[in-house]
């Protein structure tokens, strides 16, 4: 299993009170799932993204990627987990305005003990070329679109080929038809085998995955494939207007 999750909780202290943002999950996550995770504000979806990304400790609990244990490794083994293991696909891009979107898709490997600068470009162009962005590669930021943006974040994200693409949020700062071609992206990367995990509040985006975790209050709500959750269900397959043939 590439994810087992065992038993987190994750408690914050605000003033004098103790926040119980997770209570008790358990969740497994297999190789080349396609997954959405869901909830409200305060849900906890977001304590569970940082955790699942290493960017944050269960307060309990253990967490396995890899069949390796997280929650206790050093700083410098997280960093390194992040940096090889996992791709970050943010909603606001995170692209350095003045680099070229080769530039913005080479820091990952930069970071990476051993890596050549010539090896460093021919995987950046072979991740923007993998995006559709091969003819792109020396624009910056504000030469291009929406759409464009975020499909350098996803190379980015793939450069180290990591085992995870964790996306938070990743077509809220788009319109519908680039979401729609944004969430086509992720479908053909899972269909080349990668695993996805996209973390939404949006029904008509966890419509486009093959299963839906949804959180209330910390804890797991309902985990089903998205063909039995009631509200995805309906968005993947809508129920024509009367009238219509």
């Amino acid at each position: 299993m590439l994810i087992t999750v065992k038993g987190i909780t994750k408690r914050y202290r605000v003033g004098v009170e103790i926040v119980h943002a997770l209570s008790g999950v358990d969740l497994e996550i297999g190789e080349n799932e396609f997954v959405a995770i869901m909830g409200s504000s305060g849900s906890g979806k977001s304590t569970l993204m940082n955790i699942l990304g290493c960017l944050d400790r269960p307060t309990e609990g253990e967490y396995w990627l890899d069949g390796r244990r997280t929650d206790r490794m050093t700083p410098s083994e997280l960093a390194q987990v992040r940096n090889e293991r996992i791709g970050f696909v943010f909603q606001s891009f995170e692209l350095l305005p003045r680099a070229t979107a080769m530039a913005n898709v080479e820091l990952p490997s930069i970071y990476a003990v051993g890596a050549r600068r010539r090896t460093r470009k021919q995987r950046a162009r072979a991740a923007l070329d993998r995006v559709g962005l091969a003819n792109r590669m020396d624009h910056r930021p504000n030469q291009l679109s929406g759409g464009q943006k975020q499909r350098v974040a996803i190379a980015r994200a793939l450069l180290n080929e990591p085992a995870i693409l964790l996306a938070d949020e990743p077509t809220g700062n788009l319109d519908s038809n680039t979401t729609d071609e944004i969430l086509a992206l992720f479908g053909q990367l899972h269909d080349e085998g990668q695993t996805v995990i996209i973390v939404t509040h949006e029904d008509e985006v966890a419509a486009h995955c093959q299963r839906v975790i949804r959180l209330h209050d910390g804890r797991i709500a309902s985990d089903l494939p998205i063909a039995e959750d009631p509200a995805g269900a309906t968005r993947a397959n809508p129920v024509p207007d009367e009238g219509t043939t």
